[in-house]
């Protein structure tokens, strides 16, 4: 029996025959009659403090003498739940043993006959057998197993169909007269895990690849690879870049006739997440419901907030914004909430509406909520459980009918331990949640992407690229991308500009890219050489010396430093450094 399949039984589960245990002084002729009886397969007789097992063969042709003379064959006894390996492992120490199987009292019971034993295993194997192959030709993606002599001994209908390589002529070939840059190869001599690596394992196909060892009782056998055809994403051709202005051109009259921008296909992706995501986001954006956006810095938590507005009853009424990391602390009521002439030194003579007012009948969308002072959040609180406030300097109660949205990249539930966060106004905002996905966990988005915010700086920039290299492909799959889908069309709008040809090559790519990821290589496992571990202590006590300066100021920190802040916020967590310094 194995981890993940019911194959190969336990001993109890083989085929046997009764045994009785009887006395060495008893005749041969009785121990025939007992075996000749078809009750028993065999008699269990102990010897000078060894047990044997005496068959029916042994001694069909003896004389007057007793069953001690006949006894030959040693009883190898095993627990019934022993399993098959551990039988095995025992048995082959003597061949001409006859396992005993001995019940949970220690009584043994039944004996196992080699023969019927070897065709229980054989049929078996004949079952995992069909199984497996049912499974390889069943599943959606390229399935390819080698040897520790790198023949290739699986390989499955769709890898026939991706490679264009018959089964019967690459099996039992090794497999490097077919590929180069093999990463089946290389997991099976290193004995680690590949999950999720794009790959080209020849021209004109992409691959996202999951590789790892097989291993037998602690040693490797050969290895497996299963991969996820994705050359179609990758190669998308030319008429998408002539096709884009037209569609762009329709989805604005397609938006005037409805009075509705179709806004959840801006939510590019195919993965499951996005998808399952734009499905959950559908149901409620005909709700009135509360709802929380959570995600890392530059997922598209706005882009979503706003998709929900314009997909509301609300969508012809206001969808208003506030960044309320951006909002200075003492100007944050007057803004939310708007004041009368005259409430401080100042103010507008007409006085002026708060963002509730402004989005009256609308949608308000909370970005970075975890900003707000709490002495506000009390002030918020009332304002959702009443739809009613005061402006500041105001006597009169104004009445908002306004669905809140709400996004913040940090831990709340930390917030409100450390009385950051008004535990009442988390439950009141998180009455639905959403969890966006970083970019790094949906890579098989990114060759989409790419391509989408190409055409549309090529269309901006009038510039026409016909082709992005495979190796910039793999560095875009490669990279961690902490700034998300927003650092993504960033990097491509600089590809764009810098190109002066029609195709995009590794020259063009910044720094950080063409090093395949410096954040990847921080983080990864393998990665353990001196040079890197110097490297990667130099940045921790220069971000360390920084926060020092700037007296824990991360905002402020990401500006000498010259990188965003979510970069710093990412690279704070990968190398440990505490919250406060």
């Amino acid at each position: 029996m194995g981890r993940y399949h019911q194959f190969y039984p336990e001993a109890r589960d083989l085929p046997s025959l009764p045994v009785q245990e009887v006395d060495g002084t008893i005749s041969v002729r009785e121990g025939q009659r007992l075996l000749e009886s078809g009750l028993l397969g065999g008699l269990l007789l102990q010897k000078n403090d060894q047990y044997f097992i005496i068959l029916h063969s042994d001694i069909s042709s003896m004389g007057e003498e007793t069953l001690g003379a006949c006894a030959w064959r040693i009883a190898l006894f095993i627990p019934e739940h022993c399993t098959v390996e551990e039988l095995f492992k025992q048995w082959v120490k003597d061949p001409t043993a006859i396992p005993v199987i001995n019940n949970r009292t220690d009584k043994s019971v039944a004996i196992l006959d080699p023969l019927l034993v070897a065709n229980k295993i054989f049929s078996e194997f004949t079952n995992l057998r069909g199984f497996l192959e049912t499974v390889l030709c069943q599943v959606n993606e390229s399935i390819c197993g080698i040897d520790k002599g790198h023949r290739v001994v699986i390989w499955n209908p769709k890898a026939e169909q991706l490679y264009n390589v018959k089964a019967e002529n690459i099996l039992n070939e090794r497999i490097e007269d077919y590929f180069s840059n093999l990463r089946v190869s290389s997991c099976m001599h290193e004995r680690k895990e590949v999950k999720g690596h794009y790959h080209q394992p020849c021209d004109g196909a992409h691959v996202l690849i999951n590789s790892a060892p097989v291993l037998v009782a602690d040693n490797v056998v050969g290895g497996i690879s299963v991969e996820k055809d994705i050359t179609e994403l990758v190669q998308l051709n030319q008429e998408l870049n002539k096709a884009s202005s037209q569609v762009k051109l329709l989805e604005q009259e397609i938006r005037k006739i409805s009075g509705q921008d179709c806004a959840f296909r801006k939510l590019i992706g195919r993965s499951e997440a996005i998808q399952n995501l734009t499905i959950f986001a559908k149901k409620i954006s005909f709700t009135d419901a509360t709802v929380l956006l959570r995600g890392e810095s530059g997922t598209g938590k706005e882009l979503l907030a706003r998709a929900i507005h314009q997909n509301s009853p609300r969508h012809l009424n206001p969808f208003i914004v506030v960044n309320c990391g951006a909002i200075p602390g003492n100007l944050f009521e007057s803004e939310l909430f708007g004041y009368e002439s005259g409430a401080f030194t100042g103010a507008d003579r007409k006085g002026k509406p708060g963002m509730f007012e402004l989005a009256n009948g609308g949608t308000l969308f909370l970005d970075e909520v975890g900003e707000m002072p709490i002495d506000m959040q009390a002030k918020l609180l009332r304002v959702l459980q009443e739809s009613t406030y005061y402006r500041v300097g105001g006597s009169q109660p104004v009445q908002v009918n306004v669905r809140v949205l709400a996004a913040t990249h940090r831990n709340l539930e930390d917030m409100i331990n450390r009385r950051q966060f008004r535990e009442d106004l988390y439950y009141r905002l998180n009455v639905v949640s959403l969890e966006i996905p970083p970019l790094r966990d949906r890579k098989e988005d990114i060759p989409e992407l790419v391509h989408l915010f190409m055409q549309e700086f090529c269309h901006k920039y009038d510039k026409t690229i016909k082709k992005i290299e495979p190796a910039v492909m793999t560095s875009f799959l490669d990279y961690t991308w902490p700034g998300n889908v927003r650092e993504l069309k960033n990097a491509v709008e600089r590809l764009v500009v810098l190109t002066d040809g029609d195709i995009i090559d590794e020259a063009s790519l910044p720094e950080n890219l063409r090093r395949n990821t410096y954040i990847s290589l921080v983080t990864s496992t393998v990665s353990q050489g001196k040079l890197m571990n110097v490297a990667i202590e130099a940045e921790k006590q220069l971000i360390l010396k920084t926060l020092q300066q700037v007296k824990g100021n991360r905002s402020e920190a990401a500006r000498v430093l010259g990188i965003p802040r979510s970069t710093l916020y990412y690279k704070l967590r990968q190398l440990g450094i505490p919250a406060k310094v």
